[in-house]
């Protein structure tokens, strides 16, 4: 397995872990609830994925930068509204 993909995986697992920490106020409870059923799916399919299909999980790993983006941008939210 690539560290660089169990590194993105593990790492966005953190980020959506601090996320649901800030949001004290569940005011994106809602959101934070779909991220994380789908990381959980995406989790599944990267366990899932033989380490030589390289385009698989490329597109695993593009998952999971478009979902740190937002986890990102909805952190930022938090902590400005603190």
């Amino acid at each position: 397995m690539n560290l660089f993909y169990k590194r993105l995986m593990d790492s966005t697992e953190d980020l959506l872990y601090r996320v649901r920490i800030y949001d004290r106020e569940l005011k994106k409870c809602d959101e934070i609830l779909q991220m994380d059923e789908a990381y959980g799916q995406l989790r599944q399919a990267f366990d899932a994925i033989d380490s030589r299909n390289e385009s698989a999980m490329e597109r695993v790993a593009a998952k999971l930068q478009q979902m740190r983006q937002r986890l990102i941008t909805m952190m930022e939210d938090l902590l400005h509204a603190a």
